[in-house]
């Protein structure tokens, strides 16, 4: 049956979405696909088809983009990215020690599109990580979205760094565009720029059986 809008997970943490298509798309449970989420553009799999329902009971999270089926093209570059998130958890284990923080890397991810990557970290005490963040975004010409896992929920907070020359003069990220602090100037982010990964994590369990 072809639809508008699916309920799509995505990311290494299992988080999921509504996602609506330009035109209706016949999309089975399972099939990948490729979406444009809050976090850039990326892979997910098919949930269900929304229903309004759905849109009432995931009333915080972002309505995504759902671009179209994974293609042998996304196959190769996905297949490039993740070899890519590898050498970035090399190099951010190696950052950890050099700057002597007190954290653990727990997962990287590089999205699809080759220009964002998600980083997941506990911290057991009170430490700067922006020096860290601008390092990786540097390197790697990535725009870095870093998630502390040990944070409650009501505090949790997201560092964001893209190590291009200007990023966050003008209050959010200059070079990029996104709306968000960034980790290489310091400069504060806005609340509602990405639904959190761990509150999402802790209810998915719980909602999944609805959805499904």
């Amino acid at each position: 049956m072809n639809e508008l809008e699916y309920l799509v997970s995505y990311g290494l943490a299992g988080d999921f979405g509504r996602f609506r298509s330009i035109t209706p798309m016949a999309c089975r449970r399972g099939q990948r696909v490729v979406v444009r989420s809050h976090r850039g553009v990326e892979v997910g799999s098919v949930l269900r088809p929304a229903t309004p329902r759905h849109a009432s009971f995931l009333p915080n999270t972002t309505l995504g983009q759902l671009l179209r089926a994974v293609t042998p093209a996304d196959e190769w570059k996905l297949d490039t990215v993740c070899k890519r998130s590898r050498h970035l958890f090399a190099r951010g284990v190696e950052l950890v020690h050099e700057l002597e923080l007190p954290l653990e890397m727990l997962d990287v991810e590089v999205l699809l599109d080759d220009e964002h990557a998600a980083l997941q970290l506990l911290r057991w005490a009170d430490c700067d990580v922006r020096p860290f963040v601008a390092a990786l975004s540097r390197e790697f010409a990535l725009h870095v979205h870093i998630t502390d896992l040990s944070r409650p929920k009501d505090e949790e907070e997201e560092e964001h760094g893209c190590g291009r020359e200007g990023c966050g003069s003008d209050g959010g990220c200059g070079s990029c565009g996104t709306g968000g602090g960034c980790g290489s100037c310091g400069t504060e982010k806005a609340s509602d720029q990405t639904a959190h990964f761990a509150q999402l994590r802790e209810q998915m369990d719980s909602r999944r059986v609805g959805l499904l």
